[in-house]
Order: structure tokens, then sequence, then C-alpha cells
């Protein structure tokens, strides 16, 4: 088995809210840190538009570097290109790979902790090593996250001294067996077709475990905080019920469930305020990686706030 990471990067940034020891150099070097602890990773960066030449040194020093695109072709289009990798790349069937969006930090075992779980858990499919456990018993949250009707998680695996649990839903860095990947290629692809910008990841996790997306006033409305009050509301509603409608139609169709597992205590967050993981302190862990970087001879990333 064959471990194959795949970084997404885009030179750019967002307005989303970040931490102040957040830097993409950071969560990079972060990156390449936890993927040198794993023997015979193949690595690769898959870049949409350029990136600044402190990144891009450090992506040739550790993994292939693969230019999408000379102009950023967005979020979107990225994700379905590095989706694809799995039918053009000679990867076997038995192989892992994982798509890595470029705002995570990861801890220093991240990817052993993974390679232990796809080796030894395998009624598992997909992997991540961020997201939290719901609290089944509170009655708001199956409205709050989106659950499906019916929705009941599997039991919690364990993989040495680590727990997994089953979670409804992740966005698109995780990772996937590669057989598993390209035989529900089609769910990821049909969750992408009305959009230019966005893709449905939630209801893509949905689908691949074996659940059907929408119920009732969902096929209408989408599922909860989807409907915005206006005029546009009311159009975009129009256009996307006979979408839905098919979704449900590929979701009935489906004969196995693959089931999505998440890593507890997570080794790795989306730098994004306020969903950062509760599980560590991860601006100690942004410092570990400054250090890491400067005993390497690395770019050093600026964490000076992780120091006050």
């Amino acid at each position: 088995m064959k471990h194959h990471l795949v970084y997404r990067s885009y030179g750019g940034e967002n307005r989303k809210r970040r931490p102040e020891y957040y830097s993409k150099l950071l969560t990079l070097t972060s990156f390449v840190r936890a993927a040198s602890r794993l023997p015979d990773a193949d690595i690769m960066f898959f870049n949409d538009g350029p990136v600044p030449p402190d990144r891009l040194a450090l992506m040739e020093r550790f993994g292939r570097v693969v230019q999408l695109a000379e102009r950023p072709q967005g979020l979107r289009a990225s994700y379905r290109a590095a989706l694809l990798l799995c039918t053009t790349e000679p990867w076997s069937e038995e192989d892992v790979v994982s798509y890595i969006e470029d705002d995570y930090l990861f801890t220093e075992d991240a990817f052993l902790a993974l390679a232990e779980a796809t080796c030894e858990l395998r009624q598992a499919s997909y992997f991540t090593m961020y997201g939290d456990r719901p609290d089944y018993s509170d009655p708001n949250v199956s409205i709050a996250r989106c659950l499906p009707r019916h929705w009941a998680p599997a039991p919690d695996l364990q993989a040495g001294d680590r727990v997994w649990f089953n979670l409804a839903a992740i966005a698109s860095t995780f990772s996937g067996r590669v057989g598993v990947l390209r035989n529900d290629l089609p769910v990821f692809l049909a969750c992408m077709r009305p959009f230019r910008r966005r893709y449905l990841d939630h209801e893509t996790c949905l689908i691949y475990q074996g659940y059907v997306p929408y119920h009732g006033r969902e096929l209408l409305l989408g599922l909860a905080g989807d409907f915005v009050p206006s005029l546009r509301g009311v159009v975009r509603t129009v256009f996307l019920v006979p979408f839905r409608i098919a979704l449900n139609r590929l979701a009935r169709r489906r004969r196995a469930a693959n089931l999505l597992y998440a890593l507890t205590p997570n080794e790795a967050t989306h730098l994004e305020l306020p969903v950062i993981s509760p599980d560590r302190d991860w601006e100690a862990v942004a410092v570990e990686v400054t250090q890491w970087a400067r005993q390497n001879g690395l770019a050093t990333p600026d964490t000076r706030s992780a120091h006050r």
C-alpha cells in the first residue's frame, strides 16, 4: 500500500478569519514535516496558478510540482482536476490518496496515524484527521449538522492507541482508498455540476456513505442554511430542484456504503476561525513547526504572535 499526498495550493489568499500565527508558509511547512515522516510517500504539489518563491522552493525540495495553469482556475476547477488524478495516475487500487488544502495545520505524527489506520481498519474507506464528534443527544444537532434522516453512526474503531469515529461529512481535505474513490468518482463529479465556483462536499459524503441527502422540503429549500429568502434565492431554488432529485436518485442506486472515519483527538486542523479544532494547542504546534524549519535550514514561517 502506497500513500499519495496531493497538496492543493493557491498563491493568493481569501477573506476568511485566521488566527494571528497563520501563514501559508506555516501550513505548507507543517505538511512537509508530517509527510517526510511517512516512508516512501508519493508527494505531489498541485498548484492552481503561481505560488511565491519561498513556498515553491519548499515544494520542489520535498516532492514533485504540478502546475495546473498559469492563471488560477478557481477552487472548483482545481479540486476537480485533482480528483481526476485517480483515473490518470498509475496508482494501485489498494493505495491511499490524500487531498490536502493549503490552510490546514498538521501535527508531526499526522500521516503516521493515517498510515496506521489505513492498514488496520479495512472497514473504513475514507479518513480525515480533522473533525469533531457531534453530541447526538442534543435534538438540535441533526438540524445544525444537516444529518440525514435515519443517520446512525457506525461503531468507533481503534488503530493502535488512536480512536476513529464515523463522521457524516467533511470538506475537501480527506484521504481515501484509490479503488473506492475511482468507483465513487461519479458521486464527486455529480455534486459539482450545477456550480461554477463551489461543490457540495456535505452531500458528496452522505451519498457515498449510503444516505439519501434530501427529504421533504429539503428538495425545495436545500439543507439547513442553504435557502436565502430573496428573489435570487427563489430562482436558485427552482434551478436546483431537478439537480437535487437527480442526486437522490443517484444515492438510491448505490449498493454499498463507503464509510468516512475521523480521528480523535485531531491530528490536523483547519486554520479558520471559529472552526479550529479544540483538541490541541495549535499555536504551540505552530511554534514546533517553525523550530523544525529552522533546524532543517528551511524558510522560517512567521509565527511571531505564537511566541508572545
